[in-house]
């Protein structure tokens, strides 16, 4: 029965994101500046510009998938929790409030990112110092949210090497690892598809690993989003209409990150973030290779935008994709040690 309710959760996330967006759509088109709408007509040579630029579509497209999992979570715990009325008062309902209350944390930050591009001054979103107090904030709060539950990691298994205990250093090595996470998939918006494709597979890995760890009933999480992510690829992939901005893509992050540690297995977080890890070392490559040879690495901006250019947007997504699927690999070979 409980398979019944997954069902239904990621049934439900996929109908109520396609209906939410139906409706926000149109709204977040008025939002796009008009100078930026023109630039996107049919015919107009497309002009070079860094990725985090304005590219003329509606961004804060994540609210869609975020209002549809919101909703979809819901319903189907309502129906596990009918299947087993002991869960209701357990420590499963305070661990799946965990996971999602990180998502909607890193979302909250993300919106506040967005918001700011809205200003004619700041169309590249808040300053870095602004943005990361932000995201420190809200992992501050999980990490402590944690604690406090009972649910925090202190440590974590390796393949190969077995498992390490961390001790007091693991509560701001995951908030560092929070972080980190949400800045790499922030970076990888505005491919289209790229991070929905990449959060989707690593959703259905989070099934896989909470089957395994003997946490089935809180797979109704990552179902419900899986099925909310597929209907935002209707919209985000290639042609994109709309794209997830920070709000989106640090939600997406949040829960990435913050579902394996409500389960107490940061290393299952490290695995399933496998795309997102690659984008933001190449990133911090990028910077260190600037500052010591006093050029770029990446002549386009970034990773993502160096895959646009040699195998075109498409071969973006399937890379993330593939990056993904070979985290969930690890994540459940990882799960089962």
């Amino acid at each position: 029965m409980i398979r019944f309710a997954l069902i239904v959760a990621s049934v439900l996330g996929f109908a109520l994101t396609t209906a939410v967006g139906n409706l926000l759509v149109p709204l977040l088109r008025t939002l796009v500046p008009p100078e930026k709408e023109a630039e996107r007509r049919p015919g107009r040579q497309q002009p070079e510009r860094q990725p985090s630029e304005p590219r003329g579509l509606p961004t804060m497209g994540g609210l869609c998938f975020i209002i549809g999992t919101l909703a979809a979570v819901g319903v189907g715990w309502v129906v596990v929790c009918l299947v087993q009325p002991e869960l209701l008062g357990g420590g499963l309902t305070g661990r799946l409030m965990l996971g999602l209350g990180a998502g909607f944390l890193f979302g909250a930050a993300g919106l506040a990112d967005d918001l700011a591009r809205l200003r004619p001054r700041q169309v590249l979103g808040l300053r870095i110092g602004a943005r990361l107090v932000l995201e420190g904030a809200a992992a501050l709060i999980t990490v402590a949210a944690l604690f406090l539950n009972g649910s925090m990691p202190t440590g974590l298994t390796l393949p190969g090497t077995g498992y390490w205990e961390l001790g007091a250093a693991a509560a701001p090595l995951w908030a560092v690892m929070l972080v980190a996470l949400s800045e790499s998939a922030r970076l990888s918006g505005p491919s289209d598809g790229a991070v929905a494709g990449a959060a989707f597979v690593a959703m259905l890995g989070l099934m896989g690993a909470e089957t395994i760890l003997g946490f089935f009933p809180l797979a109704v999480l990552p179902a419900a989003l899986a099925g909310a992510l597929m209907a935002f690829l209707l919209w985000n992939f290639y042609p994109a209409r709309l794209l997830p901005g920070s709000v989106g893509s640090m939600f997406l992050a949040g829960a990435v990150g913050g579902i394996p540690l409500s389960i107490g297995r940061a290393d299952i977080a490290l695995a399933l973030a496998l795309p997102f890890w690659v984008e933001g070392l190449a990133a911090l490559l990028q910077g260190l290779w600037r500052r010591v040879r006093g050029r770029p690495l990446f002549r386009q901006g970034n990773f993502d935008a160096w895959l646009r250019k040699k195998g075109g947007p498409v071969a973006v997504f399937y890379i993330f994709c593939a990056l993904a699927l070979a985290g969930t690999l690890a994540a459940l070979r990882t799960a089962q040690l």
